[in-house]
């Protein structure tokens, strides 16, 4: 199917929906204005939201995701992320319709772990009846290795 661009808006010509909008921002001329840019924000910096187990997370490079267990890798492990809903940058943000073709976050698996406790405390106030348990959900680790537009 071939793919044609409308005003910044991809569209496949077989499915007639949007595929992807890209939105350009002006922030190089930011510097033209006299804004100053904070301390340890890079020009080239990207983020991504990415898509697991039902769950959306905004990433980084070199952030560390704690998500429910994932079965399969071991800790040292490298793991593509392909569900990429957005990934957006300084001067313009792709937002996936409903992901972005193309773009992967790659993850580190650093350790699996179980979370901290939740307590489970109940209580019928007159009649001596208290019941407290826990619970500790199985997470595991990721850091974000590279994201990939």
């Amino acid at each position: 199917a071939s793919t044609t661009q409308f005003a910044g808006m991809a569209t496949d010509a077989a499915a007639a929906t949007p595929i992807q909008t890209v939105v350009r921002h002006p922030g190089a001329l930011l510097e033209q204005y006299g804004v100053a840019m904070p301390p340890g924000t890079a020009a080239d910096q990207q983020f991504a939201v990415i898509k697991m187990s039902g769950t959306q997370y905004k990433v980084t490079l070199d952030d560390v995701v704690v998500t429910n267990l994932i079965h399969g890798y071991e800790v040292g492990e490298i793991m593509e992320v392909d569900d990429v809903l957005l990934v957006g940058s300084r001067d313009e943000t792709v937002v996936g319709r409903p992901l972005v073709e193309s773009a992967k976050v790659r993850l580190l698996v650093e350790e699996h772990t179980k979370d901290k406790k939740v307590v489970i405390f109940k209580k019928k106030r007159r009649k001596g009846y208290q019941r407290k348990t826990g619970f500790r959900r199985d997470v595991t680790m990721l850091r974000v290795m590279e994201i990939v537009p």
